[in-house]
C-alpha cells in the first residue's frame, strides 16, 4: 500500500545525507514502527512521506500512485495522509467537535463523521469542551480522531506518546492502537521507545544514520537481530569480546561478532559457560538489582538481576542457545 523506492535527502547539497537510499514497503492495514536514535532520519522520512519535504532521489507511492518523485510532487493536503504529533496541535479556541470538523470541512455529512470518530475514541460526552479542559491522554485521542475523520489511506504517528508519563503512555498506547486496528487503517508509528514498537507493531524498521539497518517482524527482530546495534536497541546487550569469551571458557567462531542479552545470564545456576565473580557494587533498582562484577580473569561486567540476596562471590553463566551471532 505504501512503497518507498531508493529515497534520499540531503540538506547540504550532498555533503551529508539525512536519508540515503531508503527502500521499503508497507502492506495495507499493517502497523510499521520506525525506530532509531536522534539524527537517524526518522523525522526526515516522515516529512518526505507527508509532503513537507521534496526528495533528492527516489520516489514514494501510496495506493499505487506516485505522490513524490523528482518529477512529481502531490501537495500534502491531497495525499490522503493523516498526521498525529506529540504536541497534539489542537486549536485552543475551538471545541473538541469543532477541532474535528475543521479536518473534514469539505466533506458531505461532516458532522455525522465527526461524531462517529468521537465515538470511536470514546469522547462523545466531551465534544463541547475545549482542549485545555482535557487531560493529555484525552487530547491525544482527539488528535487521533481528527486524523482519522477524513478516512486517510495512511496514518502517521510521530512520537505521539513522548509527552506523557510512563503509566499513562502505556495505557494510551494500547487504546490508540486498538482503535487503529479496529479501523483497518495502515499506520506508520515513529518512536524512540523500542518497547512501544515491540508491543504494537506488526513490523519494525530500524534507521541508523539515514539508512535502513533492518526491517522485520517484531518477534524476529528481537530474536534474530542482524547486528549488535539492533540487538542493543531492544534491551541491555553485552558483546562477548575475546576476554569475556576467555573468562567464560566459550571459544566462539572468530569470524563472527557475538553478544548475549542481559536476561540470559544466570546466577548460581548450571550453564554451559561459567565464570566466577566478585560483586563489587549493588544498585537497587526496585524490581531488580544491578550488579557490577569482577570476573576471575579481571574483566568487569555489569548485569541486572531480580535476585535480591546475592552473595559477595557468585557463579555466573549462560548457554550456547542464547548467544547471538552476527
Amino acid at each position: 500500500m505504501l512503497k518507498i523506492n531508493s529515497l534520499s535527502k540531503s540538506f547540504d547539497r550532498g555533503k551529508t545525507f539525512a536519508l540515503k537510499d531508503v527502500s521499503f514497503e508497507l502492506e495495507k492495514a499493517n502497523v510499521c514502527a520506525i525506530v532509531g536514535e536522534s539524527g537517524s532520519g526518522k523525522t526526515t522520512l516522515v516529512r518526505l512521506i507527508s509532503g513537507l519535504e521534496r526528495p533528492d532521489h527516489g520516489s514514494i507511492e501510496l495506493d499505487g500512485k506516485t505522490i513524490s518523485s523528482l518529477r512529481k510532487i502531490i501537495p500534502p493536503e491531497k495525499r490522503k495522509i493523516g498526521l498525529v504529533f506529540q504536541e497534539y496541535a489542537l486549536f485552543p479556541h475551538l471545541t473538541i467537535l469543532e477541532n474535528i470538523l475543521y479536518g473534514v470541512s469539505k466533506q458531505k455529512n461532516k458532522k455525522e463523521r465527526a461524531k462517529e470518530v468521537l465515538e470511536l475514541v470514546g469522547l462523545t460526552s466531551l465534544e463541547k469542551r475545549y482542549p485545555h479542559q482535557l487531560s493529555g491522554g484525552q487530547q491525544q485521542r482527539v488528535a487521533l480522531a481528527r486524523a482519522l475523520a477524513p478516512n486517510p489511506s495512511l496514518l502517521i504517528l510521530d512520537e505521539p506518546f513522548s509527552n506523557l508519563d510512563a503509566m499513562l503512555r502505556m495505557q494510551l498506547r494500547n487504546q490508540v492502537f486498538e482503535i487503529i486496528k479496529k479501523t483497518g487503517v495502515t499506520a506508520l508509528f515513529v518512536t524512540h521507545d523500542t518497547q512501544d514498537a515491540l508491543s504494537v507493531a506488526d513490523e519494525i524498521l530500524i534507521l541508523q544514520e539515514g539508512e535502513v539497518i533492518q526491517k522485520d517482524g517484531a518477534a524476529n527482530l528481537y530474536t534474530k537481530p542482524n547486528s549488535v546495534y539492533v540487538a542493543s536497541l531492544f534491551g541491555n546487550t553485552i558483546q562477548l569480546t575475546n576476554t569475556l569469551q576467555e573468562a567464560f571458557q566459550c571459544p566462539l567462531n572468530i569470524d563472527c561478532c557475538h553478544a548475549i542479552r542481559n536476561e540470559n545470564f544466570n546466577i548460581n545456576t548450571e550453564c554451559e559457560y561459567i565464570s566466577h565473580a566478585t560483586v563489587i557494587k549493588k544498585t537497587f533498582l526496585g524490581e531488580t538489582v544491578q550488579l557490577l562484577l569482577k570476573l576471575d580473569n579481571g574483566e568487569q561486567l555489569s548485569v541486572v538481576t531480580k535476585e535480591k540476596n546475592v552473595a559477595e562471590r557468585i557463579r555466573i553463566g549462560f548457554d550456547s542457545k542464547d548467544v547471538l551471532e552476527f
